[in-house]
């Protein structure tokens, strides 16, 4: 502004004095502006001043602020982070709590279908038919099992306990070995056999889960298993017998399976090892025909033979011999009669002679019959390889589901085997009866020929 001032100073000295008027109006003029200029730069000086107190004073307000808020976010921070790691232990401690309840509700179901099925076969279901309907929530797969359910498993399973304890006696229905629905008196026995009574008809029952019913197990059962029943229901007797197994092994008694039905089920090799039985029958009825009727001690013929050649009787002797042709200790003795004058070798020669002759007759068979008694068991295990073969052809098709089918198969390829041992035994010791009965007789044969002998020299010695 001095500047100014100084510049406009100079110019008015060099301008002419003509205009001197004039110019001092414009100096008056340019003081005028100048002041106002002053004034108003003042004025902006302050109102500038002011602004900046102002601006400075919010500025320090916002700078405040700031800190105070970016304080508070540190805070929220630290606890958002607090609540993350919350959260995720809140979330494992749900995942478990969910683990831990689908694995109750697993178990509970796993026990609701262990008890269905402990009550479809069990014989006190007749007597409470409602309690199977009372596990059908329980068993729901997309509910979860409540107290209600729970209360409801337990109370089934302590009744159930409790019948186990229980014998009861009443009157019902049940379905007979005809398929008809009867009236009679029930007696069960904890939870492992019922009885009936229907006029003198006694036998044992069984639950039935497809009809629901009670159901006579088809069959007799042994007199005195009757009896006992009989008196039971008659109050004679304070003892039953019981059927541990449910009812599978009476109806094992009771089904009567015939001779018939036993071979079928051996195969086609049980008719060899049957023809094999029916052979040796016949060449033991021949061999024991044949050399019973053939004695093992002829001492008393001995003597009687002794006595004649000592007193030179030959020709008596002879005839005697030949009167007991079917013994083959008299035809031996024949034999060495006919070389009586002749030397003691050649009297052993033909005493050897005739027992090698004699010896086919007796050992006739016997070895066929030992054939026989090796061929049978052999034949009954190739049965029993080819039905073991055949059993698990099925259990490759079908599996093990069901192991009634395999032991069922099992059992009917040992069928063979039974039958050849049952062939075979027999056949060893008629084998062995006959072969000790031959070895006598051609003892016999060689201690009488001895004899004979001796008698012979002596005669010939004169003594």
């Amino acid at each position: 502004m001095r500047r100014i001032v100084t510049v406009l100073t100079l110019l008015g000295m060099a301008v002419s004095p003509a205009a001197g008027d004039d110019w001092s109006q414009a100096v008056a003029q340019v003081q005028s502006e100048i002041r106002q200029t002053r004034s108003d730069a003042a004025a902006t000086d302050s109102i500038i001043a002011g602004e900046r107190s102002r601006l400075t004073g919010e500025l320090s307000a916002l700078n405040a602020d700031v800190a105070k808020q970016e304080e508070t976010l540190s805070h929220l921070k630290e606890k958002f982070d607090a609540l993350l790691k919350s959260e995720e232990t809140l979330r494992g401690e749900i995942a478990a709590g969910e683990g831990e309840a689908r694995a109750l509700a697993e178990i509970l179901r796993t026990a609701g279908k262990d008890a269905e099925t402990m009550l479809s076969g069990s014989p006190v279901t007749p007597e409470h038919p409602a309690r199977q309907a009372l596990l059908g929530p329980l068993l729901e797969p997309d509910r979860f099992p409540g107290m209600a359910d729970i209360r409801n498993l337990a109370e089934v399973l302590f009744s159930e306990t409790e019948a186990g304890g229980q014998v009861l006696r009443r009157t019902g229905p049940f379905v007979d070995d005809q398929g008809n629905e009867t009236e009679g008196e029930i007696l069960r026995v904890g939870k492992f056999t019922t009885f009936y009574r229907h006029g003198d008809a006694v036998g044992y029952l069984r639950f039935d889960p497809a009809s629901h019913k009670l159901v006579e197990i088809p069959g007799d059962p042994p007199w005195s298993v009757r009896r006992a029943i009989r008196k039971y229901f008659s109050g004679e007797a304070d003892h039953l017998p019981v059927d541990l197994s449910g009812g599978v092994i009476v109806e094992q008694v009771n089904r009567n399976d015939n001779i018939g039905e036993w071979l079928r089920a051996g195969g086609l090799l049980v008719w060899p090892i049957i023809v094999i039985g029916l052979i040796a029958v016949l060449l033991s009825l021949e061999r024991l025909w044949s050399l019973g009727r053939i004695p093992t001690q002829t001492d008393n013929f001995m003597d009687r033979l002794r006595k004649l050649v000592s007193e030179g009787d030959l020709t008596t002797g002879r005839e005697l011999c030949e009167k007991k042709s079917r013994i083959p200790t008299c035809n031996v003795l024949r034999a060495g009669l006919e070389f009586a004058d002749s030397a003691k070798e050649v009297m052993e020669n033909a005493l050897e002679e005739a027992i090698l002759v004699e010896m086919p007759r007796l050992e006739r068979f016997l070895s066929t019959l030992s054939v026989l008694a090796a061929v049978a068991p052999l034949l009954g295990l190739l049965g029993t390889v080819t039905g073991m073969i055949h059993t698990f052809q099925g259990i490759t098709v079908f599996g093990t589901s069901d192991p009634r089918m395999m032991s069922g198969g099992i059992s009917e390829a040992l069928v063979t085997t039974q039958l050849g041992l049952a062939v075979a035994i027999p056949i060893t010791i008629i084998h062995h009866f006959f072969d000790r009965r031959v070895e006598k007789i051609i003892g016999d044969m060689e201690e009488k020929g001895t004899a004979l002998v001796t008698v012979l020299i002596r005669r010939a010695d004169g003594v």
